[in-house]
């Protein structure tokens, strides 16, 4: 279908004008108008419209009237970036009316869509927005004061990425620092949470798609989870490709694309497709791209318990699904300072790489025998770790990996999830467990693989160390027991 397309300013209620594009199907309008998408981007260096325009022109091409503009202080719209505060917020509302008073809109047929900040965007179109028909928020955290300091710690991903952004910032990116530095964590999560859709779930009352990709580092699909769960509305959820740290399969590409133009022909045009008559979530099982249907994202699942063991200090520990009977010496992990002048303002300065000069990584591992049948890991493993810290200040990180038999002796193989947990306020010399989720992952290990946990006092992909000298003994013995819980899926 040819298309028409044409740039123009949307003035918001402060003056300020947002660069917008409307991509209009050629013809006559349908009786009551067209049904719409909005289209909004994500946040970043050369963030703009542009980056919607192609799905905005497809769109157009099935029969869609779609608009994409850039979000204030991005691409060339004027004003400020808030970082998706209350001032985005209300040129949503604007560019929403904008469209019902100045478009040829169907009144009941609009929908919102977008990934990282044009999925909050969607979010916030459907709780704040009365006339909203349905809502595609791809990719994007919904507890943001858990997106600035995750489990105790600051979180790389924010501060690197978003906080680095080469846009018109209204200030927030100064103040993220000055609060990180000065240890007013605090004050970051309290600003970044009245931003959280979770806040706003019983608000939202139209249909909701909500996707996310397993790719994603700094925003794991743990909250996609949770928000799914919680919402009251007609919904589907699809995790797999995508995300903002690569799109890896094509095939999981145009499935996703699909999903997506099945629900908005369901919801915006009336097209009974068979869309809601599917299980509503479906996952793709990686390592591979196999594609799974559920009624719920913990459909068939039951807990494994692996418990940590260790014989010999210097040896390889094991993980077990019989709980430990005995008594064993402790492991330790470390965080020691090699260079004690770089510090926290130094790796954010330099986004980190220093650290593995400056600070000593430790690990502690732990090995599963080989599996004798092929297991899907379905959901977020949650590890509980007894630990006896000598600091107030103690940081902690697991990584769960998949190790092949032909790995290589110090390869810890195909990472599958990893999490974390940090506090400035432990009880110095006192007992305490740690227990802390890792990354929701839908993953098949073969039969013959073996399953590999990982401890150790930091990891620069995912959150800033502590610098400072400290100590944890790690216990996997009898009386104090540490484990991993894996969500498990029958094959």
């Amino acid at each position: 279908m040819a298309i028409d397309e044409r740039s123009t300013w949307v003035v918001m209620n402060d003056g300020v004008r947002l660069d917008t594009t409307v991509c209009t199907p050629a013809g006559e309008v349908p009786e009551g108008g067209w049904p719409t998408v909005l289209l909004v981007h994500g946040h970043g260096d050369t963030a703009c419209k542009a980056s919607c325009l192609p799905r905005a022109r497809r769109l157009a091409a099935r029969g869609y009237m779609s608009v994409a503009y850039s979000v204030r202080g991005q691409g060339a719209s004027e004003g400020l970036c808030f970082h998706m505060g209350p001032r985005e917020l209300f040129d949503l509302q604007d560019v929403i009316d904008w469209i019902f008073e100045q478009l040829p809109a169907h009144a009941e047929r609009l929908a919102v869509a977008g990934s990282s900040q044009g999925g909050w965007h969607s979010y916030m179109a459907a709780a704040h927005h009365p006339r909203v028909a349905t809502i595609v928020p791809e990719n994007i955290f919904t507890d943001y004061a858990e997106f600035g300091v995750m489990n105790g710690c600051l979180n790389r991903w924010f501060f690197a990425r978003t906080m680095r952004r080469q846009i018109l910032s209204a200030g927030f990116q100064d103040l993220a620092r000055t609060w990180a530095l000065s240890g007013e964590w605090d004050l970051l999560r309290a600003w970044l949470s009245d931003r959280s859709p979770e806040l706003f779930v019983e608000r939202i009352r139209c249909p909701v798609f909500i996707l996310h990709g397993w790719h994603d580092v700094g925003m794991p699909p743990n909250q996609a989870l949770s928000m799914y769960d919680k919402l009251c509305v007609p919904k589907k959820l699809y995790l797999g490709g995508g995300g903002h740290d690569g799109q890896d399969d094509p095939a999981a590409q145009a499935l996703r694309e699909s999903l997506v133009d099945r629900w908005l022909d369901h919801w915006l045009k009336g097209e009974e497709n068979g869309i809601m008559d599917e299980a509503p979530v479906t996952c793709a099982v990686r390592p591979g791209w196999d594609h799974v249907e559920l009624a719920s994202a913990d459909a068939d699942t039951t807990v494994h318990t692996w418990f940590l063991q260790r014989s010999a200090p210097l040896e390889n520990g094991h993980l077990c699904g019989a709980s430990p009977t005995s008594t064993a010496a402790p492991s330790n992990i470390a965080n020691t300072p090699i260079d004690t002048t770089y510090d926290l303002s130094a790796a954010l300065h330099d986004d980190m790489s220093g650290v593995a000069a400056a600070l000593m990584r430790q690990e502690c591992i732990f090995d599963s025998e080989p599996l004798t049948h092929d297991m899907i890991v379905a959901g977020a493993p949650r590890f509980n770790l007894h630990l006896l810290p000598n600091r107030p200040a103690v940081q902690i990180h697991c990584e769960l990996y998949d190790v092949a038999p032909d790995d290589e002796e110090n390869d810890h193989g195909r990472l599958i999830s990893r999490g974390h947990q940090g506090t400035h306020v432990a009880a110095a010399g006192t007992h305490t467990q740690f227990e802390f989720d890792g990354a929701a992952i839908y993953y098949r290990l073969a039969v013959g693989h073996r399953l590999r946990l990982v401890v150790s006092n930091y990891n620069t992909t995912f959150a800033y160390p502590f610098f400072h000298n400290s100590c944890a003994r790690l216990f996997h013995e009898a009386d104090r027991s540490s484990s991993v819980q894996i969500p498990v899926r029958e094959v």
